[in-house]
């Protein structure tokens, strides 16, 4: 299942832990091998239970979200189309989540509208809009994690901050095991250096 470390067959634990090293790249961020950074360490956490199994919770909007993403599609469709253009759609995620759409993001969109329509349905944006969301909030919940374990607000995680996090999130996960994760992903961050 995979290859042995030290004449040791590597755990199911320690297997995620080095797939999950595998999978970050870390910039230099002058902590001298000490720690890594808020992005990395939230993408190690989440990638290592990520792969032990552990799903976001499924999040359903309610009827006012609901009923305001739908107000905000027909405040889009100035004309009253039954459908978005681009451009529509772009006013509706600034309106709905404050920013505008890059290129590729509207480019993304608009590539996987039906190809008999001009635009998006609402049907179709209110799926977007919902997808969107979930991920707002998983990454709300991410940051939220993340600032919960850098307890001194330094923006990067140590050794002794992420045991503390492991230990708190994943009390049986032995100490070997996070010890390589660590060191993967310093050695990985020297790697990219």
């Amino acid at each position: 299942m995979g290859e042995d470390i030290g004449g040791v067959r590597p755990s199911s634990a320690s297997l995620a832990a080095g797939s999950l090293a595998r999978g970050l790249q870390l910039p230099g961020s002058g902590l001298g091998g000490r720690g890594f950074c808020y992005p990395d360490s939230v993408v190690a956490v989440t990638m290592f239970f990520s792969e032990a199994g552990a799903r976001p919770r499924t999040w359903e909007a309610s009827p006012s979200e609901h009923k305001k993403w739908v107000k905000v599609f027909k405040a889009c469709d100035e004309d009253n189309k039954g459908y978005l253009s681009r451009e529509d759609f772009k006013v509706a995620v600034v309106m709905l989540f404050g920013y505008k759409p890059t290129k590729i993001e509207a480019d993304s969109v608009m590539s996987s509208v039906n190809p008999n329509t001009s635009g998006l349905s609402l049907e179709e944006f209110l799926s977007i809009v919902r997808k969107k969301k979930e991920v707002q909030l998983h990454r709300n919940e991410i940051r939220h994690i993340f600032t919960a374990f850098d307890r001194h607000y330094r923006g990067y995680l140590t050794l002794e901050d992420f045991k503390k996090a492991f230990r708190q999130v994943a009390p049986k996960l032995s100490e070997r095991t996070i010890l390589e994760v660590f060191r993967s992903i310093v050695t990985q961050k020297k790697a990219d250096i």
